[in-house]
């Protein structure tokens, strides 16, 4: 697979009945993994999911060590690298890709040079350092105010606090947030979070199956028979859990998570886990910048150690993307207008695929016809 084939792509069909999403992205780690050392595979799926590599290579490694029997321990280190790297997905998508891809926006000369005065970015820091000095890199470059108590106003009133802010504040990320506060809270999004984490013992198991044993289920997931959604607002240990009814919330979500992660104690901010299902098989997830990841994987012993028999990964694109999920229906119901592809495209950003993607024209084939 080339590139562009391996990437893959994602249309979206503003207006039309459901289904209104098509995507080509491959189920490359079902294709590419299985005969590889098993010591490899977190390698090799964190070189397949550039975008968010840290995030596979953490949770293939629990996998692996799941189906191997060890024991599903996380360090303190590895926490706080969870951590930063999740932070960094979130500033980048924020800083670099919001200017380039929300209606109306422009994309930011400069971005470059905001993201080098992060610490995220200052490989010449540990990452305990890096960590240490984000609060008062998002004070001053955000929030214009403290991230403690930018969150605390958040928590007391979810619904309306952003708008406040982002009405008055200067910075980098208000002005963007400010130019899209009439168009995102007008554009409805049906809730469907994803529970998985509500009984991971019992659920995770389950989910397994359906990724080992269903054709195309990574592709097009569904839980309980529904396509739900996986994202920052969705966060299983969220003590505030406000409704994500409309695009604006789930554009705020990523400026909460940034906060909430830069704050003590947010190295615990991410759920994560494995489980060991039977012999040489295992599964593991981890909250990360989109939503929900998780790895299933079965090993085969061998001379040498283990091999992957099987893998399959189910990333948060897969469920917020579905054809028939809650984008898709909140696209069906965009009105004709001239207001209707940058409302589908706000509405794509606020999801925030892990691929690019394109609003088709109304006169262009379903995406029935597309795929065929």
């Amino acid at each position: 697979m080339d590139v562009n084939t391996l990437a893959g792509r994602l249309r979206l069909w503003p207006g039309r009945a459901v289904p209104t999403i098509d995507s080509t992205r491959p189920d490359a780690a079902a294709r590419l993994a299985p005969g590889r050392r098993a010591s490899e595979l977190p390698a090799l799926l964190g070189a397949l999911f550039t975008l968010c590599s840290h995030a596979h290579r953490f949770t293939a490694q629990r996998a692996v060590d799941a189906a191997l029997g060890r024991p599903a321990t996380v360090s303190a280190d590895e926490r706080r690298a969870l951590q930063a790297a999740t932070a960094r997905d979130q500033v980048l998508r924020l800083t670099h890709d919001w200017p380039r891809q929300l209606p109306g926006a422009r994309p930011a000369e400069d971005a470059a040079n905001v993201l080098r005065s992060c610490p995220l970015w200052r490989d010449d820091l540990a990452i305990a350092e890096r960590l240490d000095a984000l609060p008062a890199w998002i004070e001053h470059k955000w929030l214009g105010m403290a991230a403690q108590d930018w969150i605390a106003h958040w928590a007391n009133n979810p619904l309306q606090w952003p708008a406040r802010w982002c009405s008055a504040a200067g910075g980098r990320i208000a002005p963007l947030l400010r130019a899209q506060l009439e168009r995102a809270q007008r554009l409805p999004t049906p809730a469907a979070p994803l529970g998985l984490l509500t009984d991971p013992q019992r659920s995770l198991p389950a989910l397994a199956c359906l990724m080992a044993g269903t054709p195309r289920f990574c592709a097009e997931p569904l839980w309980r028979g529904e396509a739900a959604e996986t994202g920052p607002w969705t966060r299983h240990l969220d003590p505030v859990r406000p409704p994500a009814h409309n695009a604006w919330m789930r554009l705020v979500s990523r400026v909460v998570e940034v906060v909430r992660l830069a704050l003590p104690g947010g190295e615990h901010w991410l759920s994560h886990g494995a489980l060991t299902l039977g012999a040489h098989e295992g599964i593991a997830w981890t909250e990360m910048a989109r939503g929900l990841l998780v790895h299933w994987v079965q090993l085969e012993p061998v001379a040498e150690g283990a091999r992957v028999a099987a893998c399959r990964v189910l990333a948060p694109t897969e469920w917020n993307f579905h054809p028939r999920g809650v984008l898709a229906r909140a696209l069906a119901a965009l009105p004709e207008g001239p207001q209707r592809d940058d409302d589908a495209r706000c509405l794509a950003v606020a999801f925030d695929p892990c691929v690019e993607f394109e609003i088709v024209p109304a006169t262009a084939p379903t995406p029935e016809a597309a795929h065929a």
